[in-house]
């Protein structure tokens, strides 16, 4: 109840729009110019005060390193913030849908950039993994991405949640 409260505030704040879902719950939409909002990392994004992290995706951490299929360290973490700055930059305007909030306070949601599906996107590219965990949204751009090679699929890499027990 107090972390439905302190979100319902916060979005409020933000100028999010309440619309309504079903048996007393609240939905809220959070949309505005991209200028409001800074990527933190591949997964992570900043609103004015509030921290929002991409629905359904796990990108590497910003110090994460990978390896290429040749054995060459490089910062995978660095190419999904990039990533995701290179979505975000291409479209004038950033919609991002309230899924969930997670144990850390952060609002879980599931963002677009213009028409692309920035989750999508990032798991198409390779430089994020689908957070099966969480949800099964990702899991076939994810395949494709493997069976392509791109990004993290390319060579050895730690996945992101294992990497950070280790960090």
């Amino acid at each position: 109840m107090f972390r439905r409260a302190l979100l319902i505030l916060a979005l409020g704040s933000a100028c999010a729009s309440p619309l309504q879902a079903g048996a007393g719950e609240a939905s809220f939409d959070l949309s505005g110019p991209v200028t409001v909002t800074r990527v933190v990392d591949g997964d992570s994004l900043r609103s004015g005060p509030l921290k929002i992290r991409v629905h359904g995706i796990d990108a590497p951490e910003r110090k994460q390193r990978c390896k290429t299929a040749a054995g060459k360290d490089w910062d995978c973490g660095v190419a999904a913030k990039r990533a995701m700055e290179n979505i975000i930059q291409g479209s004038s305007e950033l919609r991002c849908s309230l899924v969930d909030v997670d144990r850390y306070g952060r609002l879980i949601m599931r963002c677009l950039a213009g028409d692309t599906d920035i989750g999508e996107a990032l798991v198409e590219q390779g430089l994020a993994m689908a957070y099966r965990r969480y949800s099964q949204d990702y899991v076939t751009a994810e395949r494709d991405a493997r069976q392509a090679k791109r990004g993290l699929w390319q060579g050895r890499f730690d996945a992101p949640w294992d990497w950070r027990k280790k960090n």
